[in-house]
Formats: C-alpha cells, structure tokens, sequence
C-alpha cells in the first residue's frame, strides 16, 4: 500500500521483523511470548528548497520468558488466578488417554480432543452429526493419561463463549462444508472439522473443493438431499470461520437457547467421570 510504511502486528502466530529498506512490518506472534520493539527515528531534509520527512528503524524481537514481572502487577495477577483457581480448580473427572490439543493436530487430524467435544455438543443437542473447529479449541497441549480434568482445563481449552445451536442441513451442505473444512490444512487454518456422528476420508494433493472422497452418517453414505440435524458452534452456525453454506439453514436451537460449548463439554465428563475417547477413524487422511 503506497502510504504505508509501517504494520505491526500481532496473534498471527508469527514472530518476525522485515525491512526491507523502505517498508516495514514487525509482528509479535502470539501468547506473549515476544513483544516486538520498533523505534522509529524521524528526520526533516531539505531538498531543492522542499522540506521532506524522512524515517529509519531500529528493531528488536524480545522473548518474554525470563522477564522478571513488576512486583505490583504480579501481586494483582496472583490474587486473580487465585480466586479463578478456587471457583474453577476443582477435578471434575479425569482421562484414560491422551488428550491433544495440539495447534498442528487440531487443525488437521482426528484427535481425541476434537472427538470429546464434538460427541459432548451431539449428545447435548440430540443432533444427527456435529461439527468442531479446530480454531475454536486453543490450549495447545498435549495432556497425558491420568490428567485431572478441571473446569478451568476445558475453558482454557474453549475460551470463546460459544454456545451450540442445531440446524436443519442438507447432506449437500455438509459435504460443502467438510470439503471448506480442509481446504485450508496446509496452512493450519482453524476451519479444520472435528466430527461426530459420521467419517470422512479426503486427499489433500487434489485441488481446493475435489478433496473429500467420502463420507458416511452413521455408517451410511450421506446423502446430498436428505436433511440432517447438525450441532455446532454458534461462530460457524452463523458463517464463521468461512462455512457460509449453514447460512440460512432452518435454526432448531439459536445460540441463545443452545447451552455454553464449554458446559455441555463440562457435562459430559461429570457424567462419566472417566473420559476415554479415541481416533477410531473418523477422519481419514490418504494422500
């Protein structure tokens, strides 16, 4: 853009400074673990009797992990997470199995995370098949078997607030819905689907919107006219994360009546007290 010098940026997940001589961007990453240090040096120069501005950079990328915290600000940061842990520290059941929450699992395989939220939304919903972004799960972790599930693990791990709303679909749209779901798994973008209640195989050497080979509901081949019931988040219910093609869907449960994603997660693990889900298949990469 001609009148821009300068673009500093940051929760791209990107921790990096270019200049190239003219223009500038410097980009912070994410979680604050970096903080991009720009400073910026203005000059005024004469020239043929015209007065000009000139301007020269000087940068630093900062990691944050042996900052020592203000003793003021970590007073106040310590009695909030205190009195977070005791509202939301309580072990609400544990796990028999791993639990990944890995950015780079979730936004392209099945994981066994993805599969406990997306069965707790189906199963609260009384949906025929529900879909997860994998966007909308954040903690980035990989919890081992024998973790003590808290309340606080699963906001940590839905932060958003969403609730689930169920929708009328067409199998059409669910098939256009998983074939935008990996179009972007090269990228790590967070549109990638988390399903229950049916599979799906897809190849992701063959072109944008030709990538999904098949896909089966309850163990039967969907069909593009039949209408099913679809829980999912309130954000891609209304066209988020790029899936327009729920727009206009007939609204069964609206996100004011469809209960928190994150209690409905809560729920279902109080109500088992052990939680072992697994990847039993339900996305399938073959290239």
């Amino acid at each position: 853009v001609k009148d821009v010098d300068l673009v500093l940026g940051g929760h791209d997940h990107l921790a990096r400074i270019v200049y190239d001589g003219r223009d500038m961007t410097a980009s912070s990453g994410s979680q604050g673990e970096f903080i991009a240090k720009t400073v910026i040096v203005m000059d005024k120069v004469e020239k043929r009797g015209k007065m000009s501005l000139v301007w020269s950079p000087s940068f630093d990328l900062v990691a944050t992990a042996d900052v020592t915290p203000e003793p003021t600000v970590q007073a106040q940061v310590d009695e909030y997470t205190a009195a977070l842990d005791r509202e939301l520290g309580q072990v609400i059941g544990s796990s028999g199995v791993d639990l990944d929450t890995r950015r780079a699992a979730i936004r392209s395989q099945e994981t066994t995370f993805g599969n406990l939220v997306a069965d707790a939304s189906r199963e609260a919903t009384g949906a025929d098949i529900a879909i997860a972004n994998g966007g909308g799960i954040r903690g980035d972790t990989l919890y081992p078997a024998g973790t003590q599930i808290t309340r606080k693990m699963v906001l940590t791990e839905l932060p958003f607030g969403n609730t689930t709303v169920k929708l009328e679909v067409t199998g059409k749209q669910v098939r256009e819905a998983l074939e935008h779901g990996v179009s972007g798994i090269e990228d790590g973008q967070g549109r990638f689907p988390q399903v229950s209640g049916m599979t799906y195989s897809f190849d992701a050497s063959k072109p944008v919107g030709q990538r999904i080979l098949q896909v089966l509901v309850h163990d039967q081949p969907l069909d593009d006219n039949k209408v099913y019931t679809l829980a999912t988040n309130d954000y891609v219910g209304t066209g988020g994360d790029g899936y327009g093609m729920f727009k206009g869907s007939k609204v069964l449960v609206d996100k004011d009546a469809g209960g928190l994603l994150a209690t409905q997660v809560i729920d279902y693990v109080i109500q088992r007290s052990t939680i072992s889900p697994t990847v039993n298949g339900r996305i399938k990469r073959v290239d």
